[in-house]
């Protein structure tokens, strides 16, 4: 009987603990898809993008309704 309740204590545990990962999994990628996180690489580019526009290189994109 001690056997079962450890094993049936185990399982109860590892299903807490997965469930735990899989919720701050999905709420990091909701705050990702949110908040458009940047990478390193994105984050040279998009300095190198605004930097151009500010030099009159490029034109800002401006939605037309």
């Amino acid at each position: 009987m001690i056997e079962l309740n450890n094993a049936v204590s185990l399982l109860v545990t590892f299903a807490l603990i997965a469930a735990v990962g899989f919720e701050i999994n999905r709420r990091q990628k909701q705050l990702r898809q949110i908040y458009d996180v940047l990478d390193s690489e994105s984050k040279h580019i998009t300095a190198q993008l605004e930097k151009m526009v500010q030099e009159g290189t490029l034109q800002p994109y401006v939605e037309r309704a």
